[in-house]
């Protein structure tokens, strides 16, 4: 009963992040729009790549299975988006951090429920269309849907969510010693957009440079999810990429609590 309570404290945060979002929904719609514009011009790139091409299959993909990744693609990096770096730097640089310290509560668990409820937000503003009208298209493009594959996609996007709290929050805490972020930040964010396949399929790289991109977290966040969710990898397979997953999350769980133990000494409070 005492661990119901813990955890109903937390779900606060979850709600006030979800709130903070609905508050804030100008700028989302905003955003939203931009990435729109993108994914426009993405679907244009690989039609005009496919139209070009003398083959109508370029590495295990056709023009219609490209459309659909990109698309759960964009939908995929919507849901698994944990962005709580800002949110930590923010604190930091407001001074805000020293009362939320001393609180009896955990840091990591609190920045945990505050990306669920930016996962909430994402959910039911993107995610719940977008995923419908893509299982659309999917079927209408290849009359098949597989169940399992799809509860296997929703198993590896919620480890690839967890994947990408632990990253975020690890880099978040660099704030405890590096006054402006934002430069780093915008590194992060790129990163996570070549590597993760948000934008081109980890298989259209050479081969030395996918055995790389596997053996990092950043395909596991978008990528993995994707790619059992067109069926591209065989069940077995699938199991595989999402016990990578769960190592992942370990890894990057121990190196983010590593850093707060490391990191907490020497914070640095500004603002006031």
């Amino acid at each position: 009963m005492s661990k119901f309570k813990g955890v109903k404290s937390y779900l606060t945060f979850a709600r006030n992040s979800f709130q903070r979002n609905l508050s804030y929904r100008a700028n989302a719609i905003i955003f939203f729009f931009g990435e729109l514009m993108i994914l426009a011009v993405t679907y244009y790139l690989w039609k005009a790549i496919y139209s070009s091409s003398e083959v109508d299959i370029i590495n295990g993909f056709t023009l219609n299975e490209m459309i659909i990744y990109v698309l759960i693609s964009f939908i995929t990096g919507a849901i698994v988006n944990a962005d709580v770096a800002h949110l930590i730097s923010r604190e930091v640089k407001d001074g805000s951090i020293a009362i939320n310290l001393i609180r009896p509560i955990n840091f990591e668990k609190r920045m945990l429920f505050e990306g669920l409820g930016n996962l909430l937000y994402n959910f039911i503003v993107v995610f719940i269309i977008g995923f419908f009208a893509v299982t659309f298209l999917f079927f209408k493009y290849t009359g098949n849907i597989n169940l399992l594959n799809i509860i296997f996609y929703f198993i590896s996007i919620f480890l690839g969510f967890i994947i990408s709290f632990y990253y975020s929050y690890a880099f978040g805490l660099l704030s405890f010693k590096i006054t402006n972020m934002w430069g780093l930040s915008q590194i992060m964010q790129a990163i996570i957009q070549l590597l993760s396949g948000a934008l081109i399929p980890i298989t259209f790289f050479p081969n030395w440079l996918q055995n790389i991109f596997n053996i990092l977290p950043f395909g596991s966040m978008i990528y993995t999810p994707s790619m059992i969710y067109l069926g591209k990898l065989t069940y077995m397979e699938s199991i595989n990429a999402m016990f990578i997953q769960l190592i992942w999350v370990c890894v990057l769980a121990f190196i983010a609590r590593s850093m707060w133990k490391s990191l907490i000494k020497e914070l640095t409070i500004l603002g006031g």
